[in-house]
């Protein structure tokens, strides 16, 4: 990369502050997040760290611990024989029940769907028993990828039965709720959902676009709509994307350690 006069990526001069002199890895931070700021947009590569040598001047040391810094508050992420991208967004979501879709627009991010894969099939034994169905009932399998401005945070994998939404499969599958409450009539109304951690094997790394082995939030939810169970879906979220919030009030004795 060949900087231009006054980019945030020209050579850097010697700095001071207070009598001090700014150390260099200082000064190669300020000047990547400069240009996150102002030249590039999630999910953008940086320069190379050779490239990075040659047009501020510094050594190969001192521009990877500046992009250690950047990388352990969250700015930056290495993704291993590809090379270091600006971070795409993080949300911070509470445990209720609402659709993605909804969720990242309060946030303020734009929201994307891909439906990867929908079909009939006959419920297994686990798929049964979520959906309260016998085991073989036809059941519709939907497999999304939902994407907030253009990053991949969730891979979901729902299963809804047919009885309930005949000609599913014609519909718009990107935002279900709505279909389930304007061509079926079944509003969400209540849930529960269980979450625990997981590593990402080869097929999650590949569809959200991340390292095997990186760190997965796994939320298995059962929805309702009055007394009638109508979906059973499993959401696979990216770790470094999205945290969760949650209200806690006592339970039990008040004198409780």
């Amino acid at each position: 990369m060949v900087s231009t006069p006054g980019s945030p990526l020209d050579r850097l001069p010697v700095e001071q502050q207070g009598g001090r002199t700014t150390t260099k890895r200082v000064q190669v931070r300020r000047r990547l997040e400069e240009l996150i700021d102002t030249g590039l947009k999630p999910g953008d590569a940086i320069p190379s760290e050779r490239a990075l040598v040659i047009s501020l001047g510094v050594s190969r040391v001192t521009v990877r611990q500046a992009i250690a810094d950047l990388v352990e508050v969250g700015r930056l992420e290495r993704v291993h024989g590809k090379g270091t991208y600006v971070t795409g967004p993080q949300v911070d979501s509470q445990l209720h029940l609402t659709s993605f879709s909804r969720e990242m627009r309060e946030r303020g991010l734009h929201p994307e769907t891909k439906v990867l894969a929908a079909s009939q099939e006959a419920a297994d034994a686990e798929v049964a028993e979520k959906l309260n169905v016998p085991v073989g009932r036809p059941v519709v399998r939907v497999e999304r990828l939902r994407l907030a401005d253009g990053t991949p945070m969730a891979h979901e994998v729902g299963f809804y039965p047919s009885a309930l939404f005949p000609g599913l499969l014609e519909q718009q599958l990107d935002t279900l709720y709505d279909v389930f409450a304007n061509k079926y009539g079944f509003v969400v109304s209540s849930g529960y959902q269980t979450v625990r951690s997981e590593a990402a094997d080869a097929v999650h790394a590949h569809i959200l676009q991340i390292p095997r082995k990186a760190p997965l939030l796994v939320q298995e939810r059962v929805t309702k709509s009055g007394d009638t169970v109508m979906e059973f879906a499993t959401s696979w979220y990216r770790a470094d994307r999205y945290r969760i919030h949650m209200r806690i009030t006592p339970s039990g004795a008040a004198n409780g350690a």
